[in-house]
């Protein structure tokens, strides 16, 4: 799962502290043992730390040092590149205070540290707490989406949290959460958000999905209408409602064509694509006769069904029993 780095026979890279003018971290423990340097960013730790949690840095650490290599108040320097020191700040807030991250909602951006560090140096259980909550917000099996909240449970809610995850879970690889997040997506922004304006961050920024995505999004939401406008044809004849036991056929065949016209709304001048895999609309509730509604709730459930197992083909992803994250 996690990519490996050569390290056999590495060395500890000494970094000259007047080389590129590095800054001092907040996180500088009086007892550590090693400096990383990230970008220009310098955090004092300990090795037992990250050798505790990360097999890389364990076999780094392995490797033994020359003697007189430089030194900065006596620790050794390594330098991390490709890294974001905003990254390192929050991955190292986690693993110095587990206990704390483990009773709250971590915020988007302590989650992405834990994903892309967490993968990048092997840092499994912070890779996988990070994962798991992505797996339960947005879930591959039909019966956990069926049982899930509304909303955001075990990730701190932000607007525009769902654009910046769906970069998020690309970047990582994380396909099996992908078809759930993107459809949320279409359905709570519309493609005018997707593809021009994107959502606006409680700080004012804007979130927005990269070039590729939005692309994808685009050839999704054309796939999905045309996907729920076959799966409610059922509400524009007869062949449900009404049934052939119903006691009021008249009214019943009003009541569909009613049921057809909450489908049909403005949405804020979108359309609305709940009805491909979400449940049974409230507002459709006692319109029908007692036999009607049944027969009506089965045929929803049935095509509502079958949108679920589309869903990640909508999007050019494989089919749920060939989708795996990387």
């Amino acid at each position: 799962m996690f990519p490996v780095l050569p390290l056999t026979g590495q060395r500890l890279e000494p970094v000259l502290v007047n080389d590129a003018a590095p800054t001092r971290s907040e996180i500088w423990m009086p007892y550590g043992d090693v400096i990383l340097q990230v970008e220009s960013t310098q955090f004092r730790i300990n090795k037992d730390i990250l050798a505790r949690h990360s097999s890389i840095f364990r076999t780094l650490f392995s490797v033994p040092q020359p003697l007189n290599e430089p030194k900065l108040e006596g620790c050794p320097v390594v330098q991390l590149y490709g890294d974001d020191a905003k990254d390192w700040a929050l991955m190292l807030e986690v693993l110095y205070n587990p206990f704390r991250h483990q009773q709250a909602q971590p915020t988007f951006n302590v989650l992405a540290a834990m994903l892309r560090l967490g993968r990048k140096y092997d840092i499994t259980q912070a890779y996988e707490d990070a994962l798991s909550r992505i797996h339960h917000e947005f879930p591959s099996d039909f019966m956990a989406f069926q049982d899930l909240n509304i909303d955001l449970t075990r990730i701190q809610h932000h607007h525009g949290i769902c654009f910046d995850l769906l970069n998020l879970l690309f970047e990582c690889e994380i396909y099996t959460s992908i078809p759930l997040l993107a459809f949320c997506c279409i359905r709570d922004n519309g493609m005018e958000a997707i593809v021009r304006t994107g959502v606006q961050r409680n700080d004012g920024s804007y979130a927005m999905l990269s070039a590729d995505i939005k692309l994808r999004m685009a050839l999704a939401f054309g796939r999905i209408a045309s996907f729920q406008l076959r799966s409610l044809l059922w509400l524009r004849d007869e062949s449900v409602i009404p049934h052939r036991s119903c006691q009021s056929p008249t009214h019943c065949a009003q009541q569909r064509n009613r049921m057809m016209g909450i489908v049909d709304q403005d949405h804020e001048g979108r359309f609305d694509l709940s009805y491909t895999i979400d449940e049974w609309d409230g507002r459709w509730t006692r319109m029908l006769c007692a036999v009607c509604e049944k027969a009506a709730r089965k045929t929803y459930d049935q095509k509502r069904a079958e949108g679920w197992k589309l869903l990640p083909t909508f999007f050019d992803l494989p089919d749920w029993k060939d989708l795996k994250d990387l």
